[in-house]
């Protein structure tokens, strides 16, 4: 791999690590907040499963990222 692709590579990791990471950090707040009493707003299902599908989606591009940073980084070098 080019250092391109390993640049490459390395911000889609940062990516979908930040993404998942803020889904997820978000959703777990909201259920600590419900688990200790706190009033809070319930959301319908759909927006639950859909923000889960947004972790899913970061968690996919950090293991996809090495093909995809070749693919994105290709041709560089030149």
């Amino acid at each position: 791999m080019t250092s391109y692709q390993l640049i490459a590579t390395l911000v889609l990791r940062l990516v979908g690590t930040v993404w998942a990471a803020f889904f997820a950090f978000g959703w777990s707040l909201y259920f600590i907040e419900m688990a200790f009493g706190v009033e809070v707003q319930r959301y319908p299902t759909h927006t639950v499963i859909g923000n889960v599908a947004y972790v899913v989606l970061g968690l996919l591009v950090i293991v996809i990222s090495r093909p995809l940073g070749r693919l994105i980084a290709r041709g560089l070098d030149k």
